[in-house]
C-alpha cells in the first residue's frame, strides 16, 4: 500500500511536469482550451453544486436524526 501511495506522487509528478513544460504548451492547443473557458461561470457552477450536495447530505443527516428521536420517544 505504502508503495503505491509513492508511485501515485511520482505519477501525479511527472504529469504535472509535462503539461506544465514550456515545449508542451507551445505546439498544442491546450492554451485555446483554457482562453475558451470562462472561469466566472464555472465557479458559480461549482459553488452551486457545492451548494446543493451540502443541502442533499444536510436533509439526509436531518432524517436520520428524526428518526432517532422518534424512536426514543
Amino acid at each position: 500500500m505504502k508503495k503505491f501511495k509513492q508511485l501515485k506522487k511520482i505519477g501525479a509528478f511527472v504529469v504535472v511536469a509535462a503539461v506544465s513544460a514550456p515545449s508542451f504548451a507551445e505546439g498544442s492547443s491546450i492554451d485555446a482550451y483554457f482562453t475558451a473557458i470562462d472561469l466566472s461561470s464555472v465557479g458559480t457552477a461549482v459553488a452551486g453544486l457545492g451548494v446543493v450536495i451540502v443541502g442533499i447530505a444536510m436533509s439526509v443527516k436531518g432524517i436520520g436524526l428524526a428518526k432517532r428521536v422518534i424512536s426514543k420517544a
